[in-house]
């Protein structure tokens, strides 16, 4: 056996494993947080108690982590449940409600080990029966929008009282960083004897808050801090209170009139009239984000490849970064961002340009142009930007774009049903292994979203997305994304607009908040002054 998390390995193992495994925890240390960081916690006064207002963008339709992709009910359930295995705000897998694991040489058999003295919140120990029952829920019995996430798990087994065991069918390098993922968090065992729909009510979970008496698509949420929770005297909060306004003007004026704490999705037109606000902070946190134009290909008009192309080609993408970012984003090229592993900074891209756009559109079925309607969230600002500038570009080659904005919740409900011929959204890599994101918008059959909604389904992509699964090799699965990417690129399923990051507001009494790659936040360490 190859051992990973607590104990020693070889400089061989971790060029060959990579870090994933081999992160471990100094004993007695708080998970996550490195030893200068440790002291520098002690050194500081924490304010403990109180209640965080945090104006939200997208309110929770369920706060089931297997049946959910959507941010609203993420970034509110990952204050409930924990995973064995979290990524940090620097992007790096870390040891969680497992201490780490062992994996058999021939890489198909993984021994996890919990994490001792941890609680569910109504003060029952956590068993490797709960963490079967979790994630064979979320492989197979609830078969949500990421559970092919868990493909190559065959079987999984506790073992003793402190160990779970998973059998692979083949090896599958991303497996870790799947583990990882919110959809395989953990819950009790059969819902604790509680009926599904009762126990999503009054969730119960091992992380630092908990809630009561959820209702979808409520005004606000309040969850209270988990007296159970595992990590000695956190969170230091009382609560924090959710509140869902999706409206970016509404949030601005609420986080301006101190009516809250922070705020989500700050418009890149305010960041710097609000860093001049010295009772305010405004963050950037580098994410794994990408805005994309994508198409529906179940209409004759995106399922030609030439129109793809000539839509690609007729894009400015640096005109709607000056217009829309302020320079808080990139254009946007290949569609995985540059902070994401295995991106290729030489994928071959359709370059802009009118001339080049209107003579590949000549090639389509549709050379003269089209009348086609453009999906967007009628509250976020930038969006709005992207649309009337894309709505003026696409005019010069003879496609005519009407503007459909629609709240948050008819937009996402839209789009998921093909009810669209064009939208605009934003896609995350929430793990740290670029599986996730090859798989969800190329895999038509496979990834939960039939490719991003877009119906693209390209037979040799898949090959290449399988492949690049099964490949431990950092060079060679460098090589696959390459070609993944290129691939992409010149099919043109979508038009990756721009790399934004993540941007939040918050008042200067909040502190310990970071967000990481993912976009997920965490509020154990975080306490108001």
């Amino acid at each position: 056996m190859t051992t990973f998390g607590d104990r020693s390995v070889s400089r061989r193992d971790v060029l060959r494993y990579g870090a994933v495994g081999v992160a471990a925890i100094a004993a007695g240390g708080v998970p996550g947080v490195s030893s200068a960081a440790r002291k520098t916690l002690r050194r500081s006064s924490v304010t403990r108690g109180g209640t965080l207002n945090f104006a939200r963008s997208i309110a929770p339709t369920t706060l089931d982590p297997a049946n959910t992709i959507i941010a609203g009910d993420i970034y509110t359930l990952d204050k409930i449940f924990e995973p064995l295995y979290i990524t940090s705000p620097a992007g790096k897998l870390t040891p969680w409600l497992a201490t780490g694991y062992t994996v058999s040489k021939d890489l198909k058999t993984y021994t996890f080990n919990l994490r001792q003295g941890v609680k569910f919140s109504d003060g029952k120990p956590l068993t490797p029966a709960d963490v079967v029952f979790s994630i064979d829920r979320a492989r197979t019995d609830k078969k949500g929008p990421l559970s092919f996430l868990d493909f190559a798990i065959t079987s999984l087994e506790a073992k003793g009282s402190s160990q779970v065991v998973a059998h692979l069918s083949a090896p599958w390098a991303p497996f870790i960083s799947d583990i990882s993922a919110f959809c395989n968090s953990i819950m009790p065992a059969n819902f604790g004897g509680a009926t599904e729909s009762a126990f999503f009510q009054n969730p119960i979970g091992t992380g630092p808050f908990t809630t009561t008496g959820f209702k979808p698509n409520a005004a606000s949420i309040t969850l209270m801090k988990n007296p159970s929770y595992w990590q000695a005297g956190k969170p230091y909060l009382d609560a924090v209170d959710f509140k869902f306004v999706d409206d970016d003007n509404q949030r601005l004026l609420q986080i301006k009139g101190s009516q809250v704490d922070a705020i989500d999705l700050v418009p890149p037109s305010q960041v710097s009239a609000l860093k001049s606000d010295s009772s305010l902070k405004v963050s950037l946190w580098p994410s794994w984000q990408v805005d994309l134009l994508v198409m529906n290909e179940k209409l004759p008009q995106f399922a030609d490849r030439y129109v793809r192309r000539a839509i690609n080609q007729a894009i400015d993408r640096n005109a709607l970064v000056s217009a829309a970012s302020f320079g808080t984003a990139k254009p946007g090229g290949s569609f995985f961002p540059p902070s994401l592993q295995y991106y290729w900074a030489g994928t071959p891209t359709l370059a802009y340009s009118v001339s080049a756009a209107k003579a590949t559109l000549a090639k389509s079925k549709y050379p003269n142009g089209f009348s086609t309607e453009l999906l967007i969230d009628g509250g976020v600002q930038k969006w709005q930007t992207f649309a009337q500038i894309i709505q003026q570009q696409l005019k010069a080659i003879g496609i005519n774009v009407k503007l459909r904005p629609l709240d948050h919740a008819s937009f996402e409900s839209a789009f998921q049903k093909f009810d669209y011929d064009m939208f605009i959204d934003y896609a995350i890599n929430d793990i740290s292994d670029p599986d996730e994101m090859a798989s969800f918008e190329l895999d038509y059959h496979n990834g939960g979203s039939n490719s991003y909604w877009s119906s693209y389904n390209s037979p040799p992509v898949t090959s290449l997305v399988h492949a690049a699964q099964s490949e431990f090799n950092p060079a060679k699965r460098a090589k696959l994304y390459a070609k993944i990417q290129a691939a992409v690129a010149q099919d043109a399923p979508f038009v990756p607009l721009d790399y934004p990051p993540y941007i939040y507001a918050t008042s200067t009494k909040l502190n310990g908040f970071a967000v990481n790659p993912g976009g997920a936040y965490r509020l154990e360490n975080v306490w108001l002054a």
